[in-house]
Formats: C-alpha cells, structure tokens, sequence
C-alpha cells in the first residue's frame, strides 16, 4: 500500500463506499505502507461518515500498518492509541 498503487487502492475505496453501508478494510497481508495509504484511509473515513456509512478496520493493527503510524506520528513510539481514536484498532 504505497504511492505506486495507491490509485487502485482509492478506486477501490470508493467503489467500496459507493455500494454498501459497511466497509472493512483488512490489512492482514499488508506486507508494506506508507503515509499515502495512511491518508486515504483517513480521507475515506471522513467521507464514509460524512454519507452515513462505516467504515473500520476488520482487526488490529499489524506490524507493518503501525510502523508506519509511527513513522508518521499518527501514533507515539510506544504504539499508544489516542484514547478517542480506536479507528485503527477495529473500531468505527
């Protein structure tokens, strides 16, 4: 999930968005991110909400996908979660 394919990625979000009221997004064989993949899931979350729809993680974070929370300071080195955002753990 890198700038390379990050198009294919958003066409897929928001087909995904476009027909249905609950989307999972499953990161399971998420071998490689980085920050663009961050900021369209934050972008699809904000227009998943804005139409009504959920849209949440189907587990929590694995290894590659908080590396690069950390790296991008989404989340603090100790992995900590702000305590109002569990978006990234499985929540809505």
């Amino acid at each position: 999930m890198t700038l390379s394919v990050i198009e294919a990625v958003r066409d897929r979000l928001q087909d995904a968005l476009g027909s249905t009221t609950h989307v999972e997004v499953d990161c399971r064989g998420l071998t490689d991110a980085d920050v663009c993949f961050i900021q369209l899931l934050l972008s699809a979350r904000v227009a998943a909400a804005r139409r009504g729809i959920v849209l949440r993680m189907s587990q929590p974070l694995g290894a590659p996908l908080r590396d690069v929370l950390e790296r991008g300071g989404f989340v603090d080195k100790s992995g900590a979660i702000r305590p109002d955002d569990d978006f990234w753990i499985g929540g809505p």
